[in-house]
């Protein structure tokens, strides 16, 4: 047992080149992908409401005899920013802690710039993101969880490459 336990550990340690990079990161972005689906959920749901009646999760805990409360669509739209905020700042930290442990090699700046670099440029992709994930929801009709899901996997992609460019040594 110990030796398996070494041995995932050397491997997740191990920062290869950009396929296993990449497999990681994928890996480590499933853990911050649950961590921001928690957060703004649990936020959407229960502090701030900024789901639409039909909303796919509101359909999910109506299973359970749960409910959503529906707000007008401009509360919808500005709890869903601040809803998406929060789950950002949680969900960054366990980006930064992640990517820095299993998937790059820090070097390329010293950590407290490294880790200005990281939250700068994942706030890019955040407000770029966030702003088309409006557009789908406002002007498009789509339902919040699916604008969710389909800006996270575009952010993923972007942020990869932001931050094997510019913030860590590769």
């Amino acid at each position: 047992m110990a030796t398996r336990t070494s041995r995932l550990t050397d491997y997740l340690e191990r920062k290869g080149g950009i396929h296993l990079q990449f497999i990681k990161y994928l890996f480590c972005g499933g853990i911050t992908f649950v961590v921001d689906v928690a957060a703004f959920f649990i936020m959407a749901w229960l502090v701030l409401p900024s789901l639409r009646e039909g909303d796919p999760f509101g359909v999910l805990i109506g299973l359970f005899g749960w409910s959503i409360k529906v707000v007008p669509e401009e509360v919808l739209l500005r709890n869903y920013v601040v809803n998406k905020v929060v789950a950002f700042l949680v969900s960054n930290t366990a980006a930064y802690v992640t990517n820095a442990l299993f998937v790059f090699q820090g070097g390329r700046h010293r950590r407290f710039k490294e880790v200005g670099l990281f939250y700068l440029l994942s706030t890019v992709s955040f407000v770029v993101f966030t702003y088309l994930s409006r557009i789908l929801i406002e002007q498009c009709g789509w339902q919040v969880s699916w604008s969710y899901f389909f800006v996270f996997g575009c952010a993923m992609v972007a942020n990869f490459t932001m931050r094997k460019k510019f913030v860590f040594k590769g």
